[in-house]
């Protein structure tokens, strides 16, 4: 258990905490040596608290000024860490700032007095802190970037480096998976961050499933969904076109289903959200703003419609099912077209089992137990393995093995090939 004082204890456990999670209780340590840290964990495993809890401690309320500054990707993600802070019921000061806002009520409120923390998006923090320059974060002590990936990824930095440049305190950057350049921009502004890598110290309870056979997609979604009874699934779509059609398909069927897309404006995107965390649908058709972030408590079942572009997006996408200890089950239509994209899914350590449907359930393949030859056995033992067992060490093991077989296999190949042409060595 972590050295919490009684009354953060107590907060923690009527959070519904029973004790502190792994990334709780490392970033609180980081807290506590007032070191900036990048911490990477997977998505539900308590990051928005692990933040929340030890920024509050470090608040001075008696001071009315910016303390700490919170950036992250969307206007839903500002809103949620928003509610969650007050949901502490703590004395600090606080304002969410999002675009759906009254840009003017905006500015006179931050004119009249300064918050003590601010949660907002990048262009949202520019223009109240640049453009009118009303609200002063240089006095901040902290900064945390919360979904850094995203973040990253979208290229926010350009928005974000006028206002982190001014800010001479801690950072804390929050990922599921590394951002590019993270590291060189902590470090540039920031000086040297630890890194906590907890991506292997938590396990998942997360299943992922591949429906094979070569029918429409559509004809094995609806068997799919004639065979689930989820408590709460989302269906995730890549493009945005595919959305509608799809959507309609699933009302036609009869299903108790809602859309959540980008393409839907800010206020109407709220209330959806809301319908959600209420129970009031059953699946959710969606586009990948809503595998980032937001928490939707439970979420039982996520099916792929399609893979997203990216590979990480996989790891998100199923994020949102299997949070907090809670089991999940992500299925996935197998394409021949995907198979490519599969493998690197595969290689971020994800392992897929195997699915046909048949008649009115699912049936498992089993797999191949594919004995190792001597040759192989002795390339594994060859790999070496560290002294000191250091972060994402699994992983990388894992990759080593993997290339050492390939290349035996290669070698043995090309030898038999030689072969059968009566090529000499």
């Amino acid at each position: 258990m972590i050295n919490i004082d009684k009354k953060l204890l107590n907060k923690i456990k009527s959070l519904g905490f029973k004790e502190p999670t792994i990334v709780q209780e490392k970033t609180y340590g980081l807290f506590s040596d007032t070191k900036s840290g990048i911490i990477l964990s997977p998505t539900g495993t308590g990051k928005t608290h692990a933040y929340l809890i030890p920024m509050v401690e470090k608040i001075d309320v008696k001071k009315d000024e910016v303390q700490a500054v919170i950036i992250v990707p969307t206007n839903e993600l500002v809103t949620q860490v928003s509610n969650m802070l007050k949901g502490m019921n703590t004395e600090v000061t606080h304002k969410a700032l999002t675009t759906r806002d009254d840009r003017n009520r905006t500015i006179q409120s931050l004119a009249f007095k300064q918050p003590q923390v601010i949660i907002s998006t990048p262009g949202r923090l520019l223009d109240m802190v640049v453009k009118e320059n009303v609200l002063k974060t240089h006095t901040a002590s902290y900064l945390i970037i919360d979904e850094a990936d995203m973040l990253f990824d979208y290229d926010f930095v350009s928005q974000m480096d006028p206002v982190t440049s001014k800010i001479k305190g801690s950072a804390y950057v929050f990922s599921a998976t590394m951002p590019k350049n993270i590291v060189s921009w902590i470090n540039k502004y920031f000086g040297k961050a630890e890194l906590l890598d907890l991506s292997s110290s938590v396990e998942l309870k997360i299943d992922h499933a591949l429906i094979m056979g070569s029918s429409d997609k559509d004809v094995k979604l609806f068997k799919l969904l004639k065979l689930i009874n989820p408590y709460l699934c989302f269906i995730f779509v890549s493009k945005n076109e595919d959305i509608d059609p799809l959507f309609d398909k699933i009302l036609l069927e009869g299903y108790n289903a809602v859309k959540l897309t980008s393409k839907i404006p800010i206020r109407q995107r709220k209330n959806i959200i809301d319908s959600i965390k209420q129970l009031r649908y059953q699946y959710v058709v969606c586009s990948d703003i809503a595998s980032r972030g937001l928490d939707f408590e439970g979420i039982s079942h996520i099916i792929n419609y399609d893979l997203p572009y990216k590979t990480e997006f996989y790891i998100h996408r199923s994020g949102r099912t299997g949070r907090m200890g809670r089991e999940g089950i992500v299925y996935t239509f197998y394409e021949d077209k995907y198979s490519r994209k599969l493998s690197s899914i595969q290689n971020l350590g994800i392992e897929f089992d195997k699915y046909t449907i048949k008649g009115n359930e699912l049936v498992k393949q089993e797999k191949k137990i594919k004995t190792l030859t001597e040759q192989e056995v002795n390339a594994i033992r060859k790999v070496r393995k560290p002294v000191r067992v250091k972060p994402n060490y699994k992983k990388k093991n894992k990759k080593q093995v993997k290339k050492a077989l390939t290349d035996v296999r290669t070698k043995n190949m090309l030898s038999e090939m030689r072969k059968n042409k009566g090529v000499k060595k």
